[in-house]
C-alpha cells in the first residue's frame, strides 16, 4: 500500500513538473506555440502604437514562445493561440494601444477570445475582416475609440456569444 502511494505521489509531481515545463518551455525540447501563429502576432504587434511598451515580451527571437507573452493564451495541448487579452487595464491614455489592426490576425484560426477594450483606436475603423474570425466566441471592443460605421460582417460571427461594442462613436 505504501508503495502505491508513493508511486502516485512520484507520478502527480512528474506531471506538475511536465505540465510547467510546457507552459515556460524546457530547453531542448520544442516551444509550445506555433510558428506561423507567432509570426501573425509580430506582424499584428508593426502596426500597433504602444506608447507604454506593454508588449515588449513580444520579440521575434527563435527561442521565445508566444504562448508565455503578455495577453496570450494557448491550448496547451495543442500550442494553437486561443485568447488575446490586450485590454487597458490602466485608466491612461499614455498605456492605451492603437494604430491599425493587421489582419494578419485571421492567421489565428482558432482565436475565440479577442479583447482589445479601453485603447485608443481613435484613427482607425473596426476592421471588416473581424467578421472573418469565425471561431470568435469573445469580441470586446468596448470604450476602444473606433470610429466610423460598425461593419456589417460582424454579423458572420455565428459562433460569438459575448459582443461588447459600448462607447462606441460614429461622427456622422
Amino acid at each position: 500500500m505504501r508503495v502505491v502511494l508513493l508511486l502516485i505521489r512520484f507520478l502527480a509531481i512528474a506531471t506538475i513538473t511536465f505540465s510547467i515545463g510546457l507552459c515556460n518551455g524546457i530547453p531542448g525540447r520544442p516551444l509550445l506555440c506555433k510558428e506561423s501563429e507567432r509570426q501573425a502576432l509580430l506582424m499584428f504587434k508593426q502596426d500597433l502604437e504602444d506608447p507604454a511598451n506593454r508588449l515588449a515580451s513580444w520579440v521575434a527571437e527563435e527561442d521565445s514562445d508566444c504562448c508565455s507573452w503578455t495577453g496570450v493564451v494557448c491550448d496547451h495541448m495543442t500550442g494553437h493561440i486561443h485568447e488575446l487579452h490586450l485590454n487597458n487595464s490602466e485608466p491612461y491614455l499614455e498605456s492605451s494601444l492603437g494604430g491599425k489592426i493587421n489582419p494578419s490576425l485571421l492567421s489565428l484560426k482558432h482565436l475565440n477570445y479577442l479583447d482589445l477594450s479601453n485603447n485608443d483606436f481613435s484613427t482607425t475603423r473596426i476592421p471588416s475582416f473581424f467578421g472573418s474570425m469565425t471561431s470568435l466566441t469573445h469580441l470586446n471592443l468596448a470604450s476602444s475609440s473606433f470610429h466610423g460605421i460598425i461593419p456589417h460582417k460582424l454579423g458572420n460571427l455565428s459562433s460569438l456569444r459575448y459582443l461588447n461594442l459600448s462607447s462606441f462613436y460614429d461622427p456622422n
